[in-house]
């Protein structure tokens, strides 16, 4: 049975669950429907539901509580509150001026860019203000099927949402549960290259283990084999301007640069869903706004939504579920074709959409349909 101390999975194969010895171990919310195999077979998918002590610090009030919103709030402005720390120290310390020119110019250099791994450390995802994020934002992770870590995957995530915080709660830490549920698998979160050169937030950034989205990093990364693997949230900025509470809009059809990287490498693509990603916060919609902001997002390659939370930036209290869906097996070719490329897209999509229609009742019942433009 696949199951580590932080972490119950609720629910087990159908062939394995006489291993179960405790009831304790399993939820009593509704169980996704099977999957029918390749065999014929049905498969049920392996659930792994947060942690005890995550789910009892997140019902806790007090102190703890106020910990956690803060943290989660923290989380919302860290793309602008470390900067600003930075200038505040550059003003106020005369010493410390020339130290931070050469730093500034050192992350637009840095070899870690575009190295295919990053500088993950795991003391920084290990930190103990993850368990009160992860409180704040109970992760559930899905998989439909067991990855063998010999294999490299690409994992095409949506939806983008305002912050992407699947992308750090999910991926980031290791807390989440999602390095044990992928045990042996190494996922690299992939990030806009402009934002691992804002100085401090790209040093947590890679700390957390984010890459550069761009080729050379992403083929780097695939080609070490060995489980090193990508998850790339691949509606982008321009996904984050339709994000808001119920809405799961995403923007795929005419996204197929993965789906290339994949078959040159020979990466199996796993289409993953993140539940709640969209449900964090309420974003201002406006004519004239969305005007600006797309041509912003068009001119600069990053948008700026227009959001707000309960009480400002404080986010909605949400539980995360990220669904792993089948993988799609990819035949490696270094010079995929045209038709090749849309083939693989097509079938990416179809699965995408398959494991929405089967999650959704679950786990996000309230929720849109899917619109894929």
């Amino acid at each position: 049975m696949f199951v580590s101390d932080s972490m119950q999975m609720r629910e087990e194969p159908a062939s394995s669950k006489e291993s179960t010895s405790s009831a304790a171990n399993k939820s009593d919310s509704p169980r996704p429907p099977p999957l029918e195999g390749r065999d014929g077979g049905m498969e049920e998918p392996y659930v792994f539901e947060p942690s005890k002590d995550i789910l009892q610090l997140s019902q806790e009030g007090g102190i703890s509580m106020v910990i956690q919103t803060f943290l989660a709030t923290l989380f919302t402005a860290l793309v602008l509150v470390m900067p600003l720390l930075l200038i505040y120290i550059f003003v106020q310390v005369s010493w410390a001026r020339i130290p931070i020119v050469g730093y500034i110019a050192f992350c637009f250099v840095d070899p870690a860019l575009d190295n295919g791994v990053g500088r993950r450390m795991q003391w920084v995802r290990a930190l103990s203000i993850w368990k009160y994020v992860n409180a704040y934002f109970p992760v559930r992770i899905v998989l439909e099927k067991r990855l063998d870590p010999s294999n490299s995957y690409l994992f095409g995530v949506s939806p983008h949402g305002i912050l992407c915080y699947s992308g750090q709660v999910v991926m980031g830490s290791l807390r989440s549960g999602m390095d044990e549920a992928l045990k042996g698998i190494t996922v690299h979160p992939a990030g806009l290259r402009h934002a691992l050169t804002v100085p401090i937030f790209r040093d947590y950034l890679l700390a957390i283990g984010t890459i550069s989205s761009s080729r050379t990093s992403i083929r780097k990364c695939l080609a070490r084999g060995n489980g090193h693997s990508v998850g790339i949230v691949i509606g982008g900025a321009k996904e984050s301007l339709y994000t808001n509470r119920g809405s799961r809009q995403l923007i795929l059809k005419n996204r197929k640069g993965f789906v290339r990287e994949a078959i040159m490498a020979g990466a199996h693509l796993v289409p993953t869903f993140v539940f709640g990603e969209n449900d964090i916060f309420w974003q201002v919609e406006h004519p004239l706004l969305r005007r600006l902001q797309r041509w912003m997002q068009s001119k600069m390659m990053f948008a700026l939504p227009v959001f707000y939370g309960r009480f400002g930036l404080i986010p909605r209290r949400t539980q995360l579920t990220a669904v792993f869906g089948s993988p799609l097996l990819v035949v490696k070719n270094p010079n995929p074709s045209h038709d090749e490329i849309n083939r693989v897209h097509a079938q990416y999509l179809g699965e995408l959409r398959r494991i929405y229609a089967r999650f959704k009742p679950i786990y996000d019942p309230e929720g849109d349909d899917l619109v894929i433009a």
